[in-house]
């Protein structure tokens, strides 16, 4: 059996020129200051929240059904389905003659008249709101008929905003 030689190395073994690495001196990193590594450890924290909430609700929503991502349906698309429009009716301490003037100067400005708020109403295409014999007020209504979801959803809008139902404009009208 051979054995190792027992004999010291010396520190005085040098390598051939070739094979010596460059000598490039390790950079001092410093420590990011307090606020700096807050943050990053916020980003660290908050980022599998992100994707977990993401993740999570991409799995739940295949689940849905259609009425369920009907009802989800953003505020924007949902009254795009209504049409708010202005009413403007002589105002009752008015006298004959400017309550008689109102509905003549509707007709010439090409304003269709509005039976359904009060005799002398029309639907003006602009706001007359701040002329003092005039009481003006805004009309929602829905364009087409809503369906059972849509129904729901727009009462539910109806009663948060507390405004309150103005039948004589049609089937689902509020005056907001």
């Amino acid at each position: 059996m051979a054995y190792a030689s027992t004999a010291g190395a010396s520190l005085n073994i040098r390598m051939p020129r070739v094979m010596r690495m460059p000598h490039v001196p390790i950079p001092k990193l410093r420590w990011p200051s307090p606020r700096t590594r807050a943050l990053l450890m916020i980003a660290l924290m908050f980022s599998p929240c992100v994707l977990s909430d993401s993740i999570g609700y991409c799995v739940q929503r295949i689940f849905y059904t259609a009425n369920q991502l009907e009802e989800r349906q953003s505020p924007d698309a949902f009254l795009a389905q209504i049409r708010m429009f202005d009413v403007a009716c002589p105002a009752q301490n008015a006298s004959p003659q400017e309550r008689a003037q109102w509905p003549t100067y509707a007709v010439e400005q090409g304003w269709p008249l509005y039976p359904a708020a009060g005799p002398g109403c029309f639907h003006p295409n602009r706001n007359l709101r701040g002329i003092a014999p005039l009481k003006v007020f805004t009309v929602a209504c829905p364009k087409t008929v809503l369906s059972a979801v849509e129904h729901r959803r727009w009462l539910v809008f109806v009663a948060d905003h507390k405004w309150t139902a103005y039948p004589q404009a049609g089937p689902g009208c509020v005056d907001p």
